[in-house]
């Protein structure tokens, strides 16, 4: 068992070390290329977004802070009459969208390299392998 375990370690590194090459091209960060994700999916405020990433509060509000920094997000003040807490909306702006939309299009590149020679047959196996180990772990 420890080989398929190594072997997943080792392609998880592989994974990451692309994954910062391509981000680092379009001057991002992968945890920054992944929120820029979930607001394009259409979680837009600090609530949703704490939700879906189960990111720390304190740690999510760093990270959309860099993106208003380097103008890749704008937010915009939601006034709630009798809310308690401040609500903001959070957008790609048009640099944002642009270097989300590079970063996606060099992402599907890098999945037709590695996926390309496979067949469909591999590619779903590989599925469902993958969704049993998820399972398994989850059991654990």
């Amino acid at each position: 068992m420890k080989e398929s375990l190594a072997a997943l370690i080792d392609v998880q590194r592989n994974y990451q070390q692309i994954l910062k090459k391509m981000t680092k091209k379009h001057s991002l960060t992968i945890a920054e290329w992944q929120l820029m994700q979930n607001i394009s999916d259409g979680n837009q405020t600090q609530t949703q977004l704490v939700a879906v990433t189960q990111l720390d509060v304190s740690t999510l509000s760093r990270q959309l802070g860099r993106l208003v920094e380097k103008k890749l997000l704008a937010v915009e003040k939601l006034e709630e009459k009798g809310a308690a807490r401040k609500k903001y909306l959070y957008q790609l702006t048009d640099v944002g969208r642009k270097a989300f939309e590079d970063m996606q299009a060099d992402f599907f590149s890098m999945s037709q390299d590695l996926f390309g020679p496979w067949t469909k047959e591999e590619q779903n196996l590989l599925k469902i392998l993958l969704n049993r180990l998820k399972t398994s772990f989850e059991r654990i």
